[in-house]
């Protein structure tokens, strides 16, 4: 069947065949399209059915982004894949220990692995308190809450086994490949590239976005994976990371995507493009490195509420304990922090030139908001002495 390409083609008889049952008429709001990043999302509401009929008053669509840059990364990374399997699949095991949205229908072309759309159970205004990162971000309360929930995904999933699906592999981060890539055969690497592009695009330096500590921090982190050496230390990371227990992570679980119930207070995670099997560290990059500015002081918090997680995590499953230290899994989660950091530099390499249209303006304020996030956390989580201690 054909399925909206954007909120533009959506129509009733679309809608009649994902619900199966007679649509007149609805409302869209694309409001949401600007601020995804990889994918496009938008909430239809006030439904109308043909002879009074029954169903949602609203439902979210999700579906490929229109930056054909973009798309290309989600495809090359395997992002799109592993939504779809996510919703196909996966979230019926997931659901028994956390809430995510219903999946009322997914379509996807049989001749095109990055067109999709799904078709979402919408979490209503009156039911769910949405956060954001930039208007409504998480407080220590929600953190707190937060990683419970989290430690029960976890523990749920622990020891996943691999295999040939989409996500569920032998483990690397999401945007591995661009790590791959990141030193070039002339000695130039992503981060020497990315600064110029970003300039041209921002009218400004990237490294401006943060004060003069935060700004040493990069500075040497960059030294570091700018070298020769980093692929063999990348490698290293990689292999260490492998060694560890597996879990079924999020992988993308920073504020925008949890939402807190009005009724009974639980939390639910949407947006499970980015999940993957591999160490609980993995959960940790996005949550932390996008979620809050510096000002937060949320960060430095980072220690314990990882160990309430922790925590928690051991109380469900003890024998956690014997298979994954807490030291351990703290060291894992700030080296974690730098691989994502390179990965979030080949990012912005391949996809900000998009930000170049005017019609993506949204967008483009985010991601300069998110990347100088991530380098204020990699200052403030201590990111940087991690790497220097692992590499000697």
């Amino acid at each position: 069947m054909q399925f909206p390409a954007s909120y533009a083609e959506l129509t009733p008889e679309f809608l009649s065949q994902a619900l199966g049952t007679s649509v007149d008429g609805f409302d869209v709001d694309n409001s949401m399209t600007a601020s995804g990043v990889l994918a496009d999302a938008y909430r239809v509401f006030n439904i109308r059915y043909v002879d009074d009929g029954d169903g949602p008053k609203s439902l979210f669509i999700k579906s490929t982004k229109t930056i054909p840059e973009i798309v290309e990364l989600c495809k090359a990374t395997g992002i799109y894949a592993k939504e779809i399997y996510f919703y196909k699949v996966l979230n019926q095991k997931i659901s028994d220990v956390i809430r995510v949205p219903e999946c009322l229908a997914i379509y996807t072309d049989s001749n095109d692995e990055t067109r999709f759309c799904i078709v979402m159970e919408d979490f209503t205004a009156d039911e769910w308190k949405p956060f954001d990162l930039m208007t409504n971000p998480m407080t220590y309360k929600d953190m707190s809450d937060f990683m419970i929930e989290l430690a029960k995904l976890h523990a749920h999933c622990w020891h996943e086994p691999v295999s040939g699906q989409p996500g569920l592999g032998v483990f690397r981060a999401h945007w591995q490949s661009l790590n791959d890539d990141f030193v070039k055969e002339d000695g130039t690497n992503n981060w020497d590239l990315l600064l110029p592009e970003w300039e041209s695009v921002y009218g400004g330096s990237l490294l401006s976005e943060v004060d003069s500590e935060v700004c040493e921090s990069i500075l040497r982190i960059s030294e570091i994976i700018g070298a020769d050496t980093w692929p063999g230390i990348q490698d290293r990371i990689l292999l260490d990371l492998q060694s560890r227990p597996r879990t079924i992570t999020h992988g993308d679980a920073r504020g925008n995507n949890i939402f807190r119930s009005l009724k009974d207070g639980s939390i639910s995670f949407i947006d499970w493009q980015m999940w993957v099997a591999g160490p609980p560290c993995s959960e940790f990059p996005q949550i932390w490195l996008n979620s809050f500015s510096a000002e937060s002081g949320m960060v430095d918090h980072l220690e314990d509420l990882t160990r309430q997680y922790y925590d928690a995590l051991t109380n469900i499953k003890p024998e956690i304990s014997d298979d994954y230290s807490f030291d351990t899994l703290m060291t894992d989660t700030r080296l974690s922090f730098i691989n994502m950091w390179v990965q979030y530099i080949g990012f912005s390499l391949d996809s900000v030139a998009g930000y170049s249209d005017p019609a993506q303006a949204e967008a483009k304020e985010n991601w300069r908001i998110m990347m100088g996030r991530n380098m204020e956390t990699l200052h403030e989580s201590k990111a940087l002495q991690a790497l220097e201690a692992y590499i000697g």
